[in-house]
């Protein structure tokens, strides 16, 4: 039987598909406008798809990446392929990148170490006021982690706090996680809240945990651990 994540997985591929068949059928109609806008919707589905995989597999988003520079040296190839010396060149970058990926595929899969009882644990306690709020380390100095609280009996906030104040921006711009519409604090990091109606909606939040660890992740050079800190209302 397929996992819930598996399902939304499956979701999104279909969705991915039905969009790029819409426009293909939008360009034959000469409706740019249109095409414009599902470009950028599915855009967005793509990232949401990478997040998804990469919750899947930790080792996604490199073996994307490895896949990309295989096609992009073999376009290269079939593009400048008079010029034999960068036809060589390639070649020889080819097999380094394939080299990579084979190794890459038959490695052993690393768990995300969030993905485990131990935040559903932290999470429960924090609904339930048994804790005031718990930190998730992304690093060794703690200088990068997610901070949860309740700021009413059914909201949760999850703040974010980086390192380098500079990436605040970038991350809101361009990251995985700009979709989520993150809101800034007045004296350094950024927030968004979730509302929860009943401890099974927690599930939802970790998730949402889980995208923006990944979002991070994806970019920053980050060890497979997570620090996870209680800090207790008493």
């Amino acid at each position: 039987m397929a996992s819930d994540l598996d399902s939304l997985i499956d979701f999104y591929q279909w969705e991915i598909k039905r969009v790029k068949s819409q426009i293909d059928e939008l360009l034959r109609l000469q409706f740019y406008k249109e095409v414009e806008f599902d470009y950028d919707a599915l855009a967005k589905l793509q990232r949401e798809l990478d997040v998804l995989l990469t919750l899947k597999d930790s080792k996604y988003a490199n073996i994307k990446r490895l896949k990309e520079n295989i096609e992009f040296y073999k376009t290269g190839i079939e593009e400048i392929g008079k010029h034999r010396g960068f036809k060589e060149i390639f070649k020889i970058r080819i097999r380094e990148k394939e080299s990579e990926l084979e190794a890459l595929l038959k490695a052993k899969n690393k768990p995300i170490s969030f993905e485990t009882q131990y935040v559903d644990d932290a999470l429960y306690k924090l609904y339930s006021n048994e804790i005031l709020a718990f930190n998730l380390y992304l690093n060794d100095n703690k200088q990068i982690y997610l901070s949860l609280n309740l700021v009413n009996t059914n909201e949760i906030r999850v703040a974010v706090y980086l390192e380098n104040k500079d990436d605040y921006s970038w991350y809101k711009k361009y990251s995985l996680i700009k979709d989520l519409k993150f809101l800034d604090f007045e004296d350094g990091g950024m927030y968004l809240t979730r509302k929860i109606h009943n401890s099974n909606t927690l599930l939802e939040v970790k998730e949402l945990i889980s995208r923006i660890v990944i979002g991070l992740k994806n970019i920053g050079d980050f060890k497979n651990e997570i620090y996870l800190e209680l800090i207790n209302s008493k």
